[in-house]
């Protein structure tokens, strides 16, 4: 898959500003607070149908706008072409049309247009709380399983409703338990599934990302992730149970911790992904440069799974994420996402990683400045280097 062009209108500072991509790597560069990030927020929407940084709609409109919208044409790896509008109205809801036909819920979008993205937030998935980690598995596997996505959302309506319940009996001093006997139900049934699906994807993952993490370091370090529910998978006499006895169970144990906090306190919102290097957990004893370096190994292995799953090419969107990286590892990372397929990188300044790495062919740096796309250069014009050198004096 490949965005062939964009247009975002009051998209955060940007008013009006068409862009055009090359097929292989588009740099996007730029000042702070200029725009760059915002061009890859508006990606984000056309194939997540939101931002990849959580931010609420409203905003994203530009100042003194009611409305944002992003228009995309996109191709398949097959050809086909696809147009993406997606309109968002303050007050009212976001609304998403794929080729010209409207798009009633994100589940029936997601996944269609597959992408891997790397921002500076990420880098809190290996020592940061949990629910980075439950985030990232989450994101994947909603992209290649649509089931996945839709018993998600179900389950955390079931907890939602389940939660209200235990909360309301604590004020109350006294519960539903008919009710919440109900939403238990639920709670075990949706969550069973989601949490079979994310122990499969653990152990499916790992191939591809221990060679990943290998292609940029060697095989001097040896990376694993394992699913750590929040609840233990036997029964006391140490045999192995099924997921839903055993969240059954779970939940039994804890009913009346459950009442005076009002809350659920088991199952997939609270299971974790154990990450370790060499069989020592990376929170603890990786040094900086491993936690970043297992990042980016997680990022490109996301890539390969997600295109083998899907048999769809995903783009890569790296925002500014360079200037996390040391010189050594930002030019590895930019080596390994050229030759993967499409890839969008917002930098500050360029020196941040070897350019000479890049295949000057199939590469296209765009400078955004204002909310603006000032200039866009491509080696047919000037070399990497030079194209910088003369945006920053103004001689393009």
């Amino acid at each position: 898959m490949k965005f062939r062009k964009a247009l975002l209108t009051n998209f955060r500072n940007h008013a009006k500003s068409s862009l055009e991509f090359s097929g292989g790597v588009n740099i996007i560069t730029g000042a702070n607070a200029q725009g760059k990030t915002s061009v890859l927020e508006a990606l984000s929407y056309i194939c997540l149908t939101k931002s990849f940084l959580q931010q609420s709609d409203k905003t994203i409109c530009r100042f003194g706008t009611e409305s944002f919208m992003v228009d995309a044409s996109l191709e398949s790896d097959h050809g086909v072409t696809h147009d993406v509008h997606v309109l968002y109205e303050i007050g009212f809801d976001r609304k998403f049309f794929l080729d010209n036909n409207e798009m009633k819920k994100s589940a029936d979008v997601i996944g269609m247009f597959p992408i891997v993205v790397l921002s500076p937030g990420d880098f809190a998935l290996t020592f940061g709380a949990p629910s980075e980690r439950r985030r990232f598995i989450d994101m994947v596997l909603s992209q290649v399983s649509r089931s996945y996505l839709e018993e998600l959302m179900e389950y955390r309506r079931a907890l939602k409703q389940r939660n209200k319940i235990l909360l309301d009996g604590k004020i109350a001093n006294s519960i539903d338990t008919e009710l919440l006997d109900a939403w238990t139900n639920a709670v075990v049934d949706h969550g069973t599934k989601v949490m079979t699906k994310r122990i499969e994807f653990t152990a499916d993952f790992q191939g591809a990302f221990r060679n990943a993490y290998q292609s940029l370091v060697g095989f001097s370090e040896v990376p694993r992730l394992a699913y750590e529910p929040s609840f233990v998978l036997k029964a006391d006499n140490g045999t192995v149970v099924s997921i839903a006895e055993a969240f059954r169970d779970a939940l039994i144990h804890l009913a009346k911790l459950e009442r005076a906090r009002g809350s659920s306190l088991a199952g997939p919102h609270r299971d974790d992904i154990a990450f370790t290097l060499n069989n020592a957990p990376i929170r603890e004893f990786a040094s900086q440069g491993q936690h970043k370096t297992f990042l980016v190994a997680l990022k490109i292995a996301e890539f390969h799974y997600i295109k083998q799953k899907l048999g769809e090419t995903p783009a890569m969107l790296l925002d500014d994420v360079m200037t996390e990286l040391d010189y050594s590892r930002a030019s590895k990372t930019i080596s390994s996402v050229s030759n993967l397929g499409q890839s969008f990188v917002t930098v500050t300044d360029m020196i941040n990683f070897d350019d000479k790495l890049l295949d000057t062919h199939t590469t296209k740096v765009l400078f955004v400045r204002d909310g603006n796309v000032e200039y866009e250069i491509s080696d047919t014009m000037f070399g990497m280097q030079n194209a910088v050198t003369h945006a920053r004096s103004g001689n393009v």
